[in-house]
């Protein structure tokens, strides 16, 4: 930054409008619930007024944290680039955990209330409906009055542990069933050993349903 005299000077306060600006484009639709509060610039900072437009744009890989360092640029005749922190929030109605939900957790909505929150972060990082909630269970404890986060989210268990379930095994067209006992639990997919009831054997088996697992003949 060269040397600037009193008369083009940059007010501070530009670059932190500037900044604020990128956040709210980068967040689309998401913006209208954004709360943003830039880290002061040093109110001594001597910045060289710029005569093109303001260039601003988020570091990183241009994901929104809570913290969001934001780069404004100065590509005029005279050539500068400062970095602004800015505190990212979101202020919404989000799903409020009622009360403490455990790991594993199979979601329901009577586990939730809606509330108008303030939040880290974006808001398209947490659960804003109730719908949304079908087929979920936690991947990690919720606190009473937590809001919900999407990344707390985890595809349920389609069979749990201790279930009667259909053994199904097929080969060269040929296709047999036979009753077995789930030894685990298991999402859609999951390979999981199953006793198989006739013969007390224990086989591994693909989830296919609520109620199949694939095994081998």
């Amino acid at each position: 930054m060269r040397a600037a005299s009193a008369t083009e000077l940059l007010d501070p306060a530009t670059i932190a409008v500037a900044a604020q600006a990128a956040v709210r484009a980068q967040a689309g639709a998401a913006a209208e619930a954004l709360v943003l509060q830039s880290t002061p610039l040093d109110p001594h900072l001597r910045i060289a007024a710029c005569d093109q437009p303001l260039q601003a744009f988020v570091t990183g890989d241009g994901a929104l944290h809570s913290q969001t360092m934001v780069g404004v640029r100065c590509d005029g005749s005279v050539r500068w680039t400062l970095y602004n922190s800015v505190t990212v929030q979101s202020e919404a109605p989000v799903l409020i955990a009622r009360h403490a939900l455990t790991r594993d957790t199979e979601l329901t909505p009577a586990d939730f209330q809606l509330e108008n929150r303030r939040v880290p972060g974006t808001l398209s990082a947490y659960v804003t409906e109730s719908a949304a909630l079908a087929g979920q269970r936690l991947r990690r404890p919720l606190a009473g009055g937590e809001p919900l986060a999407i990344d707390a989210l985890a595809p349920a268990f389609l069979i749990h542990r201790g279930q009667q379930v259909v053994l199904l095994a097929r080969a060269g067209g040929i296709e047999v069933r036979m009753s077995g006992v789930a030894l685990a639990d298991g999402r859609a997919s999951d390979s999981i050993r199953v006793q198989n009831v006739s013969s007390q054997r224990i086989v591994e088996g693909i989830v296919r349903s609520d109620s199949v697992v694939e095994a081998p003949l």
